[in-house]
């Protein structure tokens, strides 16, 4: 599993398949794209939220920045890949055109 989600983050530069369908990306704190080391960092933050019998996960609620245990133990944070769209020239907008 740790291979697997530290070749996914590595070679889609935070966007493993999962991410791709909940339009999300990991974005490295430290770089401007996710490193080998990084990626297989994050893939091992999942196994340590796991051994803390979910409460990696659950730390997403309380937290602040909305972190769970594998983004502090990588440096990354999960963005909504949506919300970054430029406006399309021509196109209108619920105030008006853009």
């Amino acid at each position: 599993m740790v291979l697997y989600w530290g070749l996914a983050n590595y070679f889609g530069n935070g966007r493993t398949p999962g991410k791709l369908v909940a339009r999300t990306q990991v974005l490295s704190l430290t770089s401007e794209r996710m490193g080998r080391w990084q990626s297989v960092e994050r893939g091992l933050g999942y196994g340590a939220a796991v051994l803390e019998l979910g409460l990696g996960f659950l730390q997403f609620f309380w937290d602040r920045n909305r972190m769970c245990a594998q983004d502090r133990l990588a440096e990354t944070i999960v963005i909504d890949v949506r919300k970054q769209q430029p406006p399309i020239a021509g196109v209108e907008s619920e105030e008006g055109r853009y």
